[in-house]
């Protein structure tokens, strides 16, 4: 006698069948599919060249504050104690005799140069020197000289100097002086250089000085 055949015998191979295209048709698709996301990433957003990345704009501000330390370097920084005085075309002529004037010769290489003579002052009011220029200097200075109570001399910038009135000052080499900085040529023996002295009142002195050795 021959038994019936069992009826889920009969599916298990069909059900099976359909199990396994399933699995083919959906699983690879979700393996190799790329991933899609609603806020595209930055770092894969390509540039449209109308603005600048991040590291480009940090450097850019970079540059620009260097810049700026350099100007207010080149440009503000140069404007020291030093610099020489503008001398106006029209200024009213300082009254002021010079006698015994040079100017110190030095060797290449040398930036500073002292200016001596005796200056004597022939108008009613005291005359304060305020600066001292010259075509052959950057800038110049004007220098005192002093002993402190432990006997050691030394010297000093000052903003001005006093001539006295009807009264004279000595510029010396022991003593108070004008310094010319920044020399834009060696000074040799026998030449002669223009310097300009100027005062708190906007009076000027144009002198023509030989240069002489120590």
């Amino acid at each position: 006698m021959t038994a019936p055949a069992h009826p889920h015998r009969r599916c298990a191979p069909a059900l099976a069948l359909l199990t396994l295209l399933a699995l083919t048709a959906c699983g690879p698709r979700a393996e190799s599919g790329p991933a899609t996301s609603a806020v595209p990433s930055a770092s894969t957003e390509p540039s449209t060249g109308t603005e600048p990345s991040a590291g480009t704009a940090a450097q850019d501000m970079a540059g620009h504050d260097m810049a700026d330390m350099d100007h207010g370097t080149m440009n503000h920084g140069g404007a020291s104690q030093n610099a020489a005085p503008a001398v106006p075309a029209n200024a009213a002529p300082l009254p002021l005799t010079v006698t015994d004037g040079r100017v110190v010769a030095v060797p290449p290489g040398v930036p500073d140069t002292s200016v001596f003579a005796t200056l004597t002052n022939t108008g009613p009011d005291d005359i304060q020197l305020s600066g001292v220029s010259s075509p052959a200097a950057t800038g110049g200075l004007l220098m005192i000289t002093r002993t402190d109570p432990a006997g050691l001399t030394g010297m000093s910038a000052v903003d001005t100097l006093t001539v006295p009135a009807g009264g004279t000052l000595t510029l010396s080499d022991t003593g108070d002086h004008l310094m010319l900085s920044g020399l834009k040529a060696p000074l040799q023996e026998g030449e002669r250089l223009s310097l300009t002295l100027t005062d708190t009142q906007g009076r000027a002195l144009t002198l023509d000085l030989p240069v002489l050795k120590p």
